[in-house]
């Protein structure tokens, strides 16, 4: 298994000192995580910690796995638009320099009266646009189901639907939790999704709290929050064996949703990787 981590859960911490990156780095590596996956905007908010992490990283022979790079390629104009373009190109000449395979580009959402119909025509233009952009320097382009709009390109059906207009060249991160936010079961987006997949991500929810306005609410009105991975609703042990069976060889990125963020990262990797140990070779 080849077990990378999301960043962006650690950030505050880091920027408040609770340890450096260098000590985030070496814990991750002590359990078996063998690659980090940034986000752009972490980044760009704080360079110093990112130099010190990369480093850190570096030091220990770990990789990038992927560059969120977050951007919304739709807005409410055309310069809007333009705005996002040069976010993404920026993030995927980082991808080049870092030696990173994959760039993930969320962030996207239809215009005020726009409907999601339009808003999926005009996120496909825009992706094939970019691919056509960076094609010389050998990084994937990818979009993930994204939860923080469920009804847009969340459920399985939808992020298919755009990357088959925006081309062969776009690719799929996929995220095990989201699609629960589109009322999907995670086992059901695998096979719709599975020969575009190129990077995944390993989350797990469980309900919140009746009468808690916590979390997104999915199009049935459900709500979920964030739980240890491994012990919650989301199906983990089964998306685990389905992307082993598949013989899936790209890397898997634990994002974790509870505090504090570091134990939660330790009982994840821990979690994923001997659930991978016991479905042998």
């Amino acid at each position: 298994m080849k077990l990378s981590v999301m960043l962006f859960p650690f950030h505050a911490d880091l920027k408040e000192g609770t340890y450096t990156p260098t000590q985030l780095m070496e814990r991750f590596y002590s359990v078996g995580i063998r690659a980090i996956e940034p986000m752009l905007s972490n980044i760009k908010d704080a360079p110093e910690i990112w130099e010190e992490l990369w480093a850190a990283a570096r030091g220990l022979g770990m990789v990038c796995s992927c560059v969120d790079v977050g951007a919304n390629f739709i807005g409410e104009s055309e310069q809007d638009r333009e705005n996002a373009m040069a976010t993404v190109l920026g993030g995927i000449e980082l991808c080049k320099q870092l030696d990173c395979p994959v760039a993930l580009l969320p962030g996207t959402r239809p215009a005020e009266g726009m409907s999601n119909e339009e808003g999926r025509r005009i996120y496909a233009r825009m992706l094939a646009r970019a691919a056509q952009e960076t094609a010389d320097l050998g990084v994937t382009l990818s979009i993930e189901d994204f939860g923080v709009t469920p009804h847009f390109t969340c459920h399985s059906s939808h992020v298919l639907e755009v990357v088959q207009m925006a081309g062969p060249e776009l690719k799929v991160t996929w995220d095990s939790g989201n699609f629960m936010l589109a009322d999907e079961m995670p086992v059901d987006a695998w096979e719709p999704l599975r020969a575009r997949t190129v990077h995944v991500h390993i989350k797990d929810w469980q309900p919140a709290p009746a009468d808690s306005e916590a979390g997104i609410k999915t199009p049935s009105e459900r709500r979920w929050v964030g739980a240890q991975i491994g012990q919650g609703h989301g199906q983990v042990r089964e998306c685990l064996e389905l992307i082993h069976a598949a013989d899936y060889d790209g890397w898997i990125s634990l994002e974790v949703g509870v505090r504090p963020a570091l134990e939660a990262a330790v009982i994840g990797a821990k979690y994923c990787l001997g659930v991978w140990e016991s479905l042998g070779n």
